[in-house]
C-alpha cells in the first residue's frame, strides 16, 4: 500500500485542478493505483452478502482506493486459515473460528461486527419430532462443513444442554443439503436463517427450529485479521470498511437495485424473490441496540467473552482467551 504524501485520490485531483485555474503546474502525478485487499469469505458469493456486491458494483471500494478481491471458502475456519497462511488480508468469519485459532496461538484482531445477531439454528422436518435440544441426542445431523459456524453453533446448543458432539453423528453436506434432508439421510440440519429460508422456498416443507440465539446470542460473523498486520494495514482496512459500510447503507435504501446487482453474481441468485428475502434477513441482523448507539460494526466484547467460557467449558478450547485484547472498536468512529 502506498502511503506517499503525494498520492492523489480522484476527488483531490479534480479539486486541485479547479483551484489551480490557469496557473501552470510544474508536473502532473498520476493518481495512485487502488490498493489490493483480499477478503477471504466463509462461503462462495451468496445472496445474503448483497451489500458486498453493491459496494463492488457501485464503486464504493474503488472510491476508497481499494481493489477488493473476494476469495470464496468453505466455512469460517477455512476463511481464517487463508488469512493466517498469508493468502488473504482479512477474513469474513464467525467467532468460533477466532476462538479456535486463538486457542492454538494465533494472534488476531477483530475490527468490525458484520452480523451482531446470531442467525444459526438447527431444524428438522415436522415428521422427525425434533423440537428441543434434548431431541437431538442420538440423531444424525447435517452441517455445512466441519469448519463452519453451523457445526460450532450446534455444538454450543448441545453443550448448554448437557451434551456434546459425541451424543450425535455429524454429516458434512455443503450448501446443497436439501436432498439429504428430504431423503432422510440426516435427521436434522444445522443451518442459518437464510439457508433455511432458501430450502423452504424451494419446497422443503414445514419444520421445527431450534435457534442458537436462545442459548448464546453472540455475533454471527466479524471481520478479522492477523494482529501483526493491524497497525501496518490500518489505513487500508479502514478504507475497506468505509466502502463496505457505504454498500450496506446504499443497499438498505435501494433494495430493488441491490437485488438486481446480486442476482448477477450470487451462486443462489437465480430467483429475485429469494435474493430479496436473504438480503433482508442480513440487513436486519446487521443491526442491534449496540450498533444503533455506537454505529454499524460495533463489537460487543462481553458477549464474545461469554462465548469463550462456553467453548472452554465444553472442551472446544483449552486456554483462556481475553477477547478485549482481540476485539477493537477503534475504527468504528472513523467509518
Amino acid at each position: 500500500m502506498s502511503t506517499s504524501i503525494f498520492s492523489l485520490t480522484r476527488r483531490r485531483l479534480l479539486t486541485g485542478a479547479v483551484a489551480a485555474g490557469a496557473v501552470a503546474m510544474p508536473f502532473v502525478r498520476k493518481a495512485a493505483a487502488a490498493d489490493k485487499l483480499r477478503m477471504a469469505c466463509w462461503s462462495p458469493r451468496l445472496a445474503e452478502q448483497a451489500n458486498v456486491f453493491v459496494s463492488e458494483a457501485k464503486g464504493f471500494f474503488k472510491e476508497q482506493g481499494v481493489d477488493m478481491e473476494f476469495l470464496p471458502g468453505q466455512g469460517s475456519g477455512d476463511a481464517l486459515r487463508n488469512v493466517i497462511a498469508g493468502n488473504a488480508d482479512i477474513a469474513f468469519c464467525g467467532p468460533e473460528a477466532i476462538y479456535l485459532a486463538a486457542d492454538k496461538g494465533s494472534e488476531l484482531k477483530e475490527v468490525y461486527d458484520i452480523y451482531p445477531v446470531n442467525v444459526f439454528n438447527v431444524f428438522a422436518l415436522k415428521s422427525k419430532q425434533i423440537i428441543t435440544p434434548m431431541d437431538l441426542k442420538g440423531k444424525k445431523i447435517g452441517v455445512i462443513s466441519m469448519a463452519s459456524g453451523t457445526r460450532y453453533n450446534l455444538a454450543t446448543i448441545l453443550a448448554l444442554n448437557g451434551m456434546s458432539e459425541r451424543d450425535v453423528e455429524l454429516v458434512a453436506l455443503g450448501l446443497n443439503a436439501a436432498p439429504a434432508i428430504i431423503e432422510g439421510k440426516v435427521d436434522a440440519m444445522a443451518s442459518t436463517d437464510s439457508i433455511l429460508y432458501g430450502m423452504q422456498a424451494a419446497g422443503l416443507g414445514a419444520v421445527d427450529v431450534i435457534w442458537a440465539r436462545d442459548y448464546l446470542n453472540t455475533s454471527t460473523d466479524l471481520f478479522a485479521l492477523e494482529a501483526k498486520n493491524y497497525e501496518p494495514k490500518k489505513d487500508l482496512i479502514t478504507r475497506f470498511l468505509k466502502g463496505y459500510k457505504k454498500g450496506f447503507e446504499y443497499t438498505l435504501k435501494n433494495q430493488d437495485e441491490a437485488v438486481a446487482i446480486t442476482s448477477k453474481v450470487a451462486v443462489d441468485g437465480k430467483d429475485p424473490a429469494r435474493v430479496a428475502a436473504s438480503m433482508k434477513l442480513r440487513l436486519l441482523c446487521s443491526q442491534n441496540a449496540n450498533t444503533r448507539k455506537h454505529g454499524l460494526g460495533w463489537i460487543d466484547v462481553p458477549s464474545l467473552q461469554e462465548g469463550v467460557k462456553i467453548y472452554k467449558d465444553a472442551g472446544f478450547i483449552k486456554n483462556d482467551i481475553d477477547m478485549s485484547k482481540i476485539a477493537t472498536n477503534e475504527l468504528i468512529p472513523k467509518l
